[in-house]
């Protein structure tokens, strides 16, 4: 817990996808937090235009909300690729399974961005879904069932701002959860 005490930004991320694949899917839309010790949160998201919608799995666009119409007038992954990597340049990086954002992205950088290969990320990465695990009374750990822990509706999942601020908010009710049982555990001591 000492170098969380110590982070300069903490970096909260989901994507949504054309498939769980990462051979086949691409980015449809991406958001990302980077939110300064002081406090300070700067948001970030976009949807992004799939190139090969027809290998897009039905399922994965459906619980996603795609239309074209929506997604009309949105940026290719070229296009965003420099900001993307700017703002996951920093981490720790946190997610609700967070390593699947991080291969699809890596995939997407390697698939359409001269020299994707080389892109890094901020490290190390944590993922929501072993903390609530650990330290949640829940039977199950995704999403919907910490939110549904938290008293948050269920009628927010697969959008990725709602599900990066719902993530933030399982994030940082676990670390105060843990802290003050740290400072509960001390004191009887």
């Amino acid at each position: 817990m000492l170098n969380l005490l110590n982070y300069k930004t903490l970096t909260f991320v989901d994507t949504e996808t054309t498939s769980l694949d990462v051979r086949k899917s691409e980015i449809l839309s991406i958001c990302i937090w980077n939110e300064s010790r002081s406090g300070n949160i700067e948001k970030w998201s976009t949807k992004i235009k799939p190139k090969r919608i027809e290998d897009a799995d039905k399922e994965a666009l459906k619980i996603c909300r795609y239309s074209e119409d929506e997604w009309s007038d949105a940026p290719n992954f070229e296009d965003v690729a420099s900001t993307i990597e700017e703002k996951l340049r920093w981490g720790p990086i946190i997610g609700h399974n967070v390593s699947f954002d991080i291969r699809h992205l890596k995939a997407a950088f390697r698939r359409y961005v001269k020299f994707g290969n080389m892109v890094r990320f901020g490290y190390p990465l944590i993922d929501t879904i072993p903390l609530a695990w650990l330290y949640l009374d829940t039977n199950r750990q995704n999403l919907n069932a910490c939110r549904e822990h938290m008293g948050i509706s269920t009628d927010r999942a697969h959008d990725c701002i709602n599900d990066v601020e719902d993530c933030r908010r399982l994030f940082w009710n676990i670390v105060d959860k843990t802290m003050i049982g740290m400072y509960d555990k001390a004191a009887s001591e």
